[in-house]
């Protein structure tokens, strides 16, 4: 869903829902969404605040990488199963 509306391919009020970070100079972390400041538990179990922490979490290669959904969703995959045989090696 994040990659849909980083892409803009999701209806305008999810995409009203997240903001890009921006600035008038090159940052390293540009690529990234502006979290919600939570001010009661409740905001931190919403997809608003946890859609964009996994999208910041992700690496900077597999966000900017392409921009057809099918080979994000492909590279996303291969991603997370590399993720999964590392913590069952530790």
């Amino acid at each position: 869903m994040m990659f849909k509306k980083i892409q803009k391919f999701s209806p305008k009020y999810l995409q009203d829902l997240f903001i890009e970070r921006s600035a008038n100079y090159n940052l390293r972390e540009l690529n990234k969404l502006q979290l919600p400041k939570p001010r009661a538990d409740y905001l931190k179990r919403s997809f608003e605040y946890n859609g964009a922490v996994v999208w910041n979490d992700l690496p900077e290669s597999l966000k900017s990488s392409s921009s057809s959904l099918g080979v994000f969703k492909k590279k996303l995959k291969s991603h997370f199963s590399s993720l999964g045989s590392r913590t069952e090696v530790m």
